[in-house]
């Protein structure tokens, strides 16, 4: 059956998001897989599904590439703001949702800035030659001297499918010293797309963290992704951090009927 859906993307990262009908469901794995196809189908990086739910604005629910149901997305979470905005979940600027690890709260200032709040977050440990953190997705994250000199296609499944086996797999992040432009640059393998995505929200949250925990980095961070740039802002304790938030922008690419 024929069914309404956009493409988005956040800095690169996209997205096929869609309204979900009636009650809330599981999609199977092959159904998202066809669709986020390049070569055969919408092609992205995921998909989305908006549900109405009680408690929030929105329950959403992130498919990866290969179709499996994955955790939190920091720039789908920021597309599916946009999204449910111009679909009339919630008026003004702000919200909230639901995703896999729990509410967050939302504010939508403009299409190129919206902010997203993350759970508190575990100060960075470290293993495997870098730093190991959850950002509502889990995330390893190494200092090189130059992001752009990585062979993602070949140190991201090692690590991925070695170390981080056992765990069910990490994203891995790469982070080189600022360049021209006075950012940090940072280049993610992400698991579920199996490949180097443009841009990582969730990546480039643990990232910041670890700029600040390495590197003694104040917030506000910005980083540069090879999709475009990312703010994030946060608070530190003892404990670890907490008041995280990432900005960003959301923008809508094309609209269409797919047959799911």
């Amino acid at each position: 059956m024929a069914q309404h859906f956009e493409k988005y993307h956040g800095t690169g990262n996209d997205f096929i998001l869609l309204r979900g009908k009636g009650e809330r469901q599981l999609w199977e794995s092959t159904l998202v897989a066809q669709a986020c196809s390049r070569h055969t189908g919408i092609g992205a990086d995921g998909l989305m599904i908006l549900w109405d739910c009680a408690g929030a604005d929105f329950q959403l629910d992130y498919y990866n590439a290969d179709g499996g149901l994955g955790s939190l997305c920091g720039n789908g979470s920021r597309c599916a703001v946009d999204f449910a905005f111009r679909h009339g979940l919630f008026v003004g600027t702000n919200c909230q949702f639901f995703a896999s690890d729990g509410l967050h709260q939302a504010e939508r200032y403009s299409a190129n800035a919206i902010t997203v709040h993350f759970a508190d977050a575990l100060p960075l440990k470290a293993q495997h030659q870098g730093y190991y953190v959850h950002t509502g997705s889990p995330h390893h994250v190494f200092f090189v001297d130059d992001v752009d000199a990585v062979d993602l296609s070949a140190e991201g499944p090692a690590l991925r499918y070695g170390a981080y086996a056992a765990a069910g797999g990490a994203n891995i992040n790469w982070l080189s010293p600022t360049g021209p432009d006075g950012m940090w640059h940072i280049r993610t393998y992400e698991r579920g797309v199996e490949a180097e995505t443009l841009s990582c929200g969730t990546g480039a949250v643990a990232a910041a963290l670890a700029l600040h925990q390495c590197q003694n980095l104040p917030a506000p961070i910005t980083l540069a992704a090879r999709g475009g740039s990312l703010r994030i802002d946060f608070e530190h304790g003892a404990d670890g951090y907490r008041a995280i938030r990432l900005t960003g922008p959301a923008a809508f690419i094309f609209e269409g009927t797919w047959p799911w």
